[in-house]
């Protein structure tokens, strides 16, 4: 090259572009930025993290999953204890994700009665419930309430909410559970029922309250800003985008404004109910000491988390009650030891104490978790499993590691929820996302005392509990919401779908349903809640009512009505919405909907049902009051309400021979049972008989029950439905309680009583 003159190229003339400038720049140092970071934590021990960057009025995108995973969830988000639930539980089907998450269904295992008994005689059920989706609104005081009244926020509870009921919700020591409406849409445009939580009000923010009065304005030194507070609302993920929407709305219009930030993927949640669920919890979450003179004193928190192991049930807590918690990271004591509940007298004393004053009512301070921070923080600082079973190696046989200054400090947020009418209630865990995993293997492997381990359950299992507990399950028991309308939409459609695949001799033929002598057919579609036939009925029935019977020249030309004319008449009738429980109450009691309710004839109402005698109701079976023009079909199903006006069957039935004296116990038994069923047969009308009434008119029908089952809590056939209130407000306070259940594709009726829930 020298003897040809080639020219060359120096460094020192040589321009540097883009990557090449970063790598003689990283050669120059020695190591890359993680690199460096790495050694850094060696030295120091301390992870330093930056400040999130926090995205306002912006739907968050999930995680980025790890690069194994990565192309399972390009469709689907997964829960942090998806691995953990893959192989033990049923799953939504891989491409037809529930609300776009992966969602445990039941678990592999028939677990029916189990689930039943772990919830209410002797252990416990947890469910990750992370698919709920958190929504943080951070503003001013008066401006994120001026946001909850425009949503509904104590309409139901009354005028009396804002000034009184609502002290201890704002100051951060309850949670408030209720439904939400769009703005300036109470009561007829609901939305979710939702649980919003408030961060306690900083030591700042209550003495500026206090001397607001007495603040010299020109004086900059000693003017005070007002601090800006958070509120979580906590949503079901099928309301979410509908509730997202409305909170931008109030955003914009709020003065000064607010900020609405998605947290679904940030925070978590795991659910607990059964006996011995303060059991786990308390056995399992520890609190950690984050005070840097490691001082013995307890806080409020600590000291009522560590009498609250003798209780064993929430609802002996006050009511949404919130206990702001800092625990170390669980798999450092894993597997936990049992604590079983002290039954000392001076134990009893304590906790009676404790729950009748309530220390937290007095001081609050802010928790850690509602600082994004914080949760962060949390985050990054989890060790690796390895390194925990390093140190466990290292630690002395039966005793947990030892404790170091580089450990996380996991806040949380423990809610204590009270049942439906006194019953059982539940607790709900809110901790940050990553954190969730942790904590779920040690609650699922604690050592109960009583025995055993606590279990797991689905989304079934979690409609099983509500159901059995009277208490409607959103979206699915909640008709006239756009959640509930499209879980309806879709489960209508899977049931025809089932429907479809099997052959014609042994699938229900809709169209043959024998009604009465002189009716065949179905009431709309029989393989889902069809409003719309109930709404054209009524329609039918009204016009019908008022011009007379219509021809049959009419009807053909009903029937030939080009298929737009249809469409054009769907669009025309008002949508059915659903009515607040308050509203529904004063409606009921009156027995008029014009003062309380101008569209009541549209509006919904959820109920649930028993039935009186035999039979169990199931989902889409229609729902009839009792006859309404028919009096002689109204006598007789008014007769099979009492024993003493029943008629008698005609067929006549003997008693079986009398056993010996000297004959077994066993055959006692079974001659006192046969001599029962007999008499009841005698005394009763049997279904099916030419005695036994029909079904009332297609006019009658006022709604379909949504979810039905024999019920183990009460031992008997019960069921929630959906009724149209104007269509069960008139009539006697007695007889109007009273309903007739009919299975689709069947002409039997039964009869049931109704009540408001």
């Amino acid at each position: 090259m020298l003897e040809d003159n080639t020219p060359t190229v120096t460094a020192r003339k040589r321009k540097l572009f883009g990557q090449q400038r970063l790598r003689l720049d990283i050669a120059k140092k020695g190591a890359t930025p993680k690199d460096r970071l790495k050694k850094k934590i060696l030295k120091t021990g301390i992870v330093q993290t930056r400040e999130p960057r926090i995205k306002k009025n912006v739907l968050q995108k999930p995680n980025q999953p790890k690069a194994k995973f990565r192309k399972r969830q390009i469709y689907k988000s997964w829960l942090p204890t998806h691995i953990f639930h893959a192989k033990r539980a049923h799953m939504t089907p891989p491409k037809e994700p529930l609300w776009r998450m992966a969602i445990p269904l039941a678990p592999t295992q028939k677990c029916y009665r189990s689930s039943h008994r772990a919830s209410t005689l002797r252990g416990a059920i947890a469910w990750d419930m992370s698919y709920m989706s958190t929504v943080r609104v951070e503003g001013q005081e008066q401006s994120i309430c001026g946001a909850l009244k425009a949503l509904g926020v104590g309409k139901e509870e009354g005028d009396q909410f804002w000034p009184k009921r609502s002290a201890k919700w704002m100051s951060g020591t309850r949670s408030w559970q209720g439904w939400l409406y769009e703005r300036d849409g109470w009561p007829e445009k609901s939305i979710a029922p939702v649980t919003i939580t408030w961060c306690p009000q900083p030591e700042v923010a209550a003495e500026y309250s206090k001397n607001e009065d007495k603040m010299d304005i020109n004086d900059e030194k000693k003017k005070m800003k007002k601090p800006k507070r958070q509120v979580l609302i906590r949503v079901h993920p099928s309301a979410f985008l509908q509730l997202w929407e409305e909170l931008l709305r109030l955003s914009k219009i709020q003065k000064p404004a607010i900020i609405v930030t998605d947290l679904r993927f940030e925070i978590g949640s795991i659910e607990l109910i059964g006996p011995a669920s303060t059991e786990v919890l308390t056995g399992t979450l520890q609190p950690c000491r984050v005070a840097e003179d490691k001082s013995t004193q307890h806080t409020p928190s600590e000291t009522i988390w560590n009498v609250l192991r003798d209780i064993t049930t929430p609802s002996s807590l006050p009511i949404n009650a919130i206990i702001p918690l800092t625990i170390s990271d669980p798999r450092l004591l894993h597997p936990a030891k049992t604590q079983p509940p002290s039954t000392t007298p001076a134990a009893q004393t304590q906790l009676l104490d404790v729950l009748s004053s309530w220390p937290l009512d007095k001081s609050t301070p802010p928790s850690t978790f509602f600082s994004r921070q914080a949760r962060h923080t949390a985050q990054r600082q989890l060790p690796s499993q390895k390194a925990i079973n390093r140190r466990k190696a290292l630690a002395n046989p039966g005793q947990p590691p030892e404790p170091r200054s580089t450990d996380p400090s996991i806040p949380i947020l423990v809610l204590a929820t009270r049942g439906a009418n006194n019953t059982q209630g539940s607790w709900t865990i809110l901790l940050p996302w990553k954190c969730v995993l942790p904590v779920w293997y040690s609650l699922l492997y604690y050592p109960l005392s009583s025995g055993g381990t606590i279990r797991f359950g689905g989304l079934e299992q979690t409609r099983q509990i509500a159901f059995e507990n009277g208490i409607p399950w959103f979206p699915g028991d909640y008709m006239g919401t756009k959640a509930g309308d499209a879980w309806e939409a879709k489960e209508a459609e899977r049931r025809k779908k089932e429907w479809e695949k099997r052959p014609k001799g042994k699938r229900v033929e809709f169209e043959s349903v024998k009604l009465s002598d002189d009716r065949t057919g179905e009431i709309g579609d029989g393989w889902g809640c069809d409003w719309s036939a109930l709404q054209s009925s009524s329609s039918t029935t009204s016009s019908n009512a008022e011009t007379g019977a219509e021809t049959g020249e009419e009807r053909g030309a009903q029937i030939g009505a080009p298929a737009g004319a249809e469409v054009e008449k769907k669009m025309e009738e008002p949508k059915l919405h659903r009515i607040p429980t308050i509203i529904a109450k004063a409606a009921l009691a009156s027995k008029t909907t014009s003062t309380t309710l101008p569209s009541s004839p549209n509006g919904i109402i959820t109920i649930k049902l028993t039935l009186l005698h035999r039979g169990i109701p199931t989902t889409c079976a229609r729902i009839y009051r009792l006859p309404t023009r028919n009096a002689a079909l109204l006598t007789q199903w008014l007769s099979l309400l009492s024993s003493s006006n029943l008629k008698k069957s005609h067929n006549k039935h003997t008693h079986p021979p009398s056993p010996p004296s000297n004959a077994p116990a066993h055959e006692l038994r079974r001659h006192l049972a046969q001599s029962l069923l007999l008499d009841e047969k005698d005394t009763f009308v049997q279904a099916g008989e030419k005695e036994y009434p029909v079904c009332p008119e297609e006019e009658d029908l006022v709604g379909f029950v949504t979810t039905g089952n024999f019920n183990l809590g009460e031992g008997r056939a019960t069921g929630l439905g959906c009724v149209v209130l104007n269509k069960v407000v008139e009539g006697d306070e007695e007889e109007r309680r009273i309903c007739v259940i009919r299975e689709a594709g069947q002409s039997l009726g039964r009869l049931a009583r109704w009540e408001l829930v």
